[in-house]
C-alpha cells in the first residue's frame, strides 16, 4: 500500500489478531477513542471490517519490521466532493518516536493520490497533546472546536477539528 522510512501500511491478515488485540485491549491506547478497550470478540470484528474492501476507504495495518504496531485509515466522508477524514492508532510501545507522524503522512499520500481527496479532516481530544503535535507536524491547521459526535472512553465532550488541503489545490490548510 505505502512504504515509509520506518513503517509500512499494508493490508490486514487474519493472523494479525493477537498483535491488533495487544493495542486495542489497552485502556491507555483507547483513552481518547470512541471504542475500547476491546474484548477479543470486538477485536475480531474490527479485524474482519478492516479486511473488507470498501470503495472510498483505505484501512491498513501499520507494520514495522514485519510486525503489526497499529492501524490507520483514510476515507471519503461523502459530505462534499473530495472531502475525507483519517485516523490512526499505535501500540503504546511505539508512542513518542515519530511513528504516528510518519503514518499520518503516508495516509495523506494515499488519500490524495488513491482516493482523489482534496481536503482531509482529523479530529482529536483537546487533551491529546501528542495527537495534536502529529497533526500539526503533518501540515494540518486547527479549524474549530465542536461538540464530540460520540463520547470517548475518557469522556470527551468536545473535539478539536484540524484540516489540510491537498498540495495541488494551491492552498495551505483550510480555515473552515
Amino acid at each position: 500500500m505505502a512504504i515509509g522510512r520506518r513503517v509500512e501500511l499494508a493490508e490486514f491478515l487474519r493472523s494479525d489478531l493477537d498483535a491488533v488485540h495487544a493495542y486495542t485491549s489497552n485502556p491507555e491506547v483507547c483513552r481518547y477513542s470512541t471504542w475500547g478497550p476491546n474484548t477479543l470478540a470486538e477485536t475480531e470484528e474490527f479485524l474482519a471490517d478492516a479486511m473488507e474492501r470498501q470503495p472510498g476507504r483505505i484501512m491498513a495495518a501499520v507494520m514495522m519490521a514485519g510486525k503489526v504496531i497499529g492501524s490507520a485509515a483514510i476515507w471519503r466522508t461523502g459530505e462534499t466532493q473530495g472531502a475525507g477524514a483519517m485516523g490512526y492508532t499505535l501500540n503504546q510501545e511505539y508512542w513518542g518516536q515519530g511513528f504516528a507522524t510518519e503514518v499520518a503522512n503516508l495516509l495523506l499520500k494515499l488519500g490524495f493520490e488513491k482516493l482523489g481527496l482534496t481536503r482531509v479532516e482529523a479530529t482529536c481530544d483537546p487533551g491529546n497533546a501528542a495527537s495534536i503535535r502529529v497533526l500539526e507536524k503533518s501540515g494540518f491547521r486547527f479549524v474549530q472546536r465542536r461538540m464530540a459526535t460520540e463520547p470517548t472512553v475518557g469522556g470527551r465532550k468536545e473535539s478539536l477539528v484540524y484540516a489540510l488541503k491537498a498540495p495541488e489545490s494551491g492552498e495551505g490548510a483550510m480555515d473552515q
